[in-house]
């Protein structure tokens, strides 16, 4: 159900050696650091972000991504969460900087948290 998560962190170089040495042992690596985001995973799953969080209370809170069987649902899940009274991020599209097969929206609850749901199924 749930396809990777993100969070944040006050202390970003940090967190990100020590989740360097924490996930090693289960076979999970750091795939990319740009220095505003941290990927860790496998090279076929990156299922674990870190970023650098702000001390104020109006910092970013979780990310949290589902997975859906087809982009139908991606566009069903954002329509619904919309009309429930959620935030736009980013409307339902494919993301080739993520993925050749990447599609997905972004949205965020009544809490502010950050949601997307996502596939990488083909389109029809």
């Amino acid at each position: 159900m749930i396809d990777h998560v993100s969070l944040g962190s006050q202390h970003y170089a940090a967190a990100t050696e020590f989740y360097r040495q924490t996930l090693a042992p289960l076979g999970l690596s750091l795939l990319r650091d740009t220095g505003k985001e941290a990927a860790f995973g496998t090279p076929e799953h990156w299922g674990f972000f870190l970023y650098p969080a702000e001390t104020s209370p109006t910092a970013p809170g979780l990310h949290l991504a589902f997975a859906a069987s087809a982009r139908t649902e991606v566009a069903a899940v954002h329509a619904a969460a919309l009309a429930a009274g959620g935030k736009d991020l980013f409307s339902p599209r494919e993301r080739p900087d993520i993925s050749p097969t990447y599609f997905g929206a972004m949205f965020s609850d009544l809490d502010g948290h950050r949601i997307e749901v996502l596939t990488n199924a083909l389109p029809g």
